[in-house]
């Protein structure tokens, strides 16, 4: 079996299946000498797509040269506008928010510039202190300048994009590189009766698709990984309590807004919060809320009253979800990805990045001989890692608030919400300040940077022992005044970029 092409059978399509699929086709066939794969993909006709607007964080930039995505091409394809951080308003409490931005520029190991900051006066707000993109962002400039190469700035961003869109343009590019595609339902399985594994799914066209290697995209109903093969799933509801989003979809035709913000808003509400992500074209509204605290109409109520009348006229659509990870990702030769695999509320916009890291993993941990139970060990260690990893920074936005207004913010606070590796955390920042030596992954996308951004974004206190007597003010470093400057005369308004550059009537 080593010495021939191993077969792929994808089962799901969607950005999930579509990714995995172009992206494990870019490694492994284009990417690589040696063994080969052939990738099928089934995808069900009748499951209606869900495009709510995603936002993303700047892992697909990796993610999209792999494939082979010019900038343009994906953006135009997508609708996609640039994304340079999250602004939290309103998790502190009503009225305040900060920004969590993707650029800062890096210190070395010895960075104590949270320190710094936490010691201080705090007359500056911790983003501005540390990073132009926060200044920026209030300016709604773009990322990078006009005619700027693909890909290249000097600020790091990501994208806000339509899911659907970008997948049909992964399709698109799949289907042009020999990716075989099937729109048929899956009525059953064959499965080997001595070893477990799956060895062929069967269609409603009467196909027999055999494979080696079974992935599963079919979303949150897991049509192999938890109907066929029963791998159980991890609940993550102790310390997430929301269960269900309601969507809007906002054209701008109905409400043209001034600038496209470069950045997506994640705003506290009175059960959970709400997501606005502007597209090209549109924007995306989302309320994630717990129904323990409030109803699907209540929900829908409370986002269209703060979106404004204008929202009357969009339809809205509630979706249901449950939080949590398998147990194994991988078992026997089946591997889910997507929400197949886990789902964690998308507060930090890491659905897509998932997708993305675990199709990386499995280019790295491919089973092109016939034991694979190393590789799978170990891919399944990694990929729940960066769901613990993520869940944990999750609940940090909602652990930190100070908010008591509603049932939901109250709950959210108790101790009993906090899972025990962040209060590990909690009890090491008591007695020291948060540094990157406690962050031992080096797989972390969260690192100690990350987390000083919500840390001191909500105003967490530097421990006791390391409080200067005497506070000094804070003054803009030399680097970020000269930058800012530098910026505002080069930096074209995030809507200039988006018409000068993909409108494809230029």
């Amino acid at each position: 079996m080593a010495n021939r092409n191993k077969q792929v059978l994808i089962v799901g399509g969607g950005t999930a299946g579509w990714l995995a699929a172009c992206y494990l086709n870019a490694r492994i066939n284009q990417h690589r000498n040696g063994s080969r794969i052939q990738i099928t993909l089934i995808e069900s006709p009748s499951i209606p797509r869900i495009g709510v607007g995603e936002a993303t964080i700047p892992t697909l930039i990796n993610t999209l040269q792999t494939i082979g995505f010019s900038e343009r091409e994906f953006m135009v394809a997508s609708d996609a506008s640039f994304k340079q951080g999250i602004k939290f308003v309103n998790w502190l409490h009503p009225g305040h928010a900060y920004y969590h931005p993707f650029d800062r520029r890096a210190a070395g190991s010895g960075d104590n510039r949270g320190l710094q900051w936490a010691q201080s006066q705090r007359n500056i707000d911790f983003a501005y202190w540390l990073s132009t993109q926060a200044a920026f962002c209030d300016a709604g400039l773009a990322p990078k300048g006009l005619g700027q190469a693909d890909y290249q700035s000097p600020l790091a961003y990501a994208y806000h994009l339509n899911a659907e869109k970008f997948a049909d343009l992964l399709r698109s590019k799949g289907l042009g590189q020999g990716i075989v595609h099937r729109y048929a339902e899956v009525q059953g399985l064959e499965r080997n009766s001595d070893s477990g594994d799956i060895r062929a799914v069967l269609t409603d066209a009467g196909e027999r698709l055999s494979a080696d290697l079974f992935i599963d995209c079919s979303g949150l109903r897991g049509l192999l990984i938890d109907e066929a093969l029963q791998v159980p799933h991890v609940d993550y509801s102790p310390w997430l309590l929301c269960d269900r989003a309601v969507t809007l979809r906002v054209p701008f035709s109905v409400q043209r807004p001034d600038n496209r913000k470069p950045y997506t808003t994640a705003t506290a509400r009175s059960a959970g919060w709400s997501w606005d992500i502007p597209l090209a074209d549109r924007r995306g509204l989302g309320y994630v809320y717990s129904s323990q605290f409030i109803s699907d109409t209540e929900a829908e109520a409370e986002l269209r009253r703060a979106e404004g009348a204008h929202s009357d006229s969009c339809s809205g659509q509630v979706l249901r979800f449950r939080v949590g990870r398998r147990a194994e990702s991988w078992r026997h030769n089946c591997v889910a990805l997507g929400l197949a695999s886990g789902f964690i509320e998308p507060l930090e916009s890491t659905g897509i990045y998932l997708v993305e890291y675990a199709a990386a993993l499995l280019c790295e941990y491919f089973p092109h001989g016939d034991n694979s139970a190393s590789l799978q060990q170990r891919f399944n260690r990694l990929l729940q890692n960066r769901y613990e990893e993520i869940l944990n920074f999750i609940v940090l936005h909602y652990c930190l608030s100070q908010r008591d207004d509603t049932p939901f913010w109250r709950e959210v606070r108790k101790p009993a919400r906090i899972p025990a590796a962040l209060q590990e955390l909690f009890e090491l920042w008591r007695e020291k300040a948060c540094s990157h030596t406690d962050f031992h992954d080096a797989m972390q996308l969260f690192g100690h940077m990350n987390y000083e951004y919500i840390l001191y974004g909500m105003q967490f206190p530097a421990p006791p022992s390391l409080t200067a007597p005497s506070k000094k003010n804070l003054e803009l470093p030399t680097w970020v005044k000269k930058e800012l400057t530098l910026g505002r005369e080069k930096l074209p308004l995030h809507n200039t970029w988006l018409r000068q550059e993909l409108d494809t009537r230029n």
